[in-house]
């Protein structure tokens, strides 16, 4: 490499620092997250998460101490508000003859995962399940639980399981078959 084009890199980089050097930078693309942060004590009219210290939690005690707060605040939790708007965060297809064979094993293994996974990500959850023929789809309001799903099916069954990311937002395709 020539000691010019090299100084021509060596430039642009610094410039693309200094450019970058002071901004934020956003922790998290998902839309349905608010920027601008809730109110400390908030609670989800539909399922009843609780937000409290930066994090959503189910806790049926804190759940009724927060409603017994005059100034908490009553909202629609990120995970209702795409469940209302059908838009899912991940989609799961299960697809093959294994399935039809060991279709409730896989069915109680997707259901025992979302409720582990619920346990420490509130915010995840399965928004619904359609069959059609061999092809089982799992619509998921979480990327990240679409794709812990995917994998547990693979780690309990085997087969092909292959991940589909999207490059604009928070969504994944996850495909497994056998």
């Amino acid at each position: 490499m020539s000691a010019k084009a090299y100084n021509e890199m060596s430039r642009t980089s610094r410039k693309t620092v200094f450019e970058e050097k002071g901004m934020r930078n956003v922790r998290s693309t998902d839309v349905y997250l608010p920027q601008e942060g809730l109110k400390e004590v908030s609670y989800c009219k539909k399922c009843g998460i609780i937000y409290q210290n930066k994090r959503w939690y189910m806790d049926e005690a804190e759940l009724a101490k927060a409603k017994a707060i005059p100034d908490s605040a009553k909202m629609v939790c990120p995970s209702c508000q795409r469940m209302q708007d059908n838009n899912p965060g991940g989609i799961v297809t299960l697809s093959g003859e294994y399935l039809q064979q060991h279709e409730v094993e896989i069915l109680d293994l997707l259901k025992n995962k979302e409720t582990y996974y619920r346990t420490k990500h509130p915010l995840g959850r399965i928004m619904e399940i359609n069959q059609e023929g061999n092809v089982l789809t799992i619509s998921t309001t979480e990327d990240k639980l679409a794709q812990k799903l995917g994998r547990d099916v693979y780690k309990a069954h085997k087969g092909d399981l292959h991940y589909k990311w999207s490059n604009d937002e928070s969504f994944v395709r996850v495909n497994w078959s056998r």
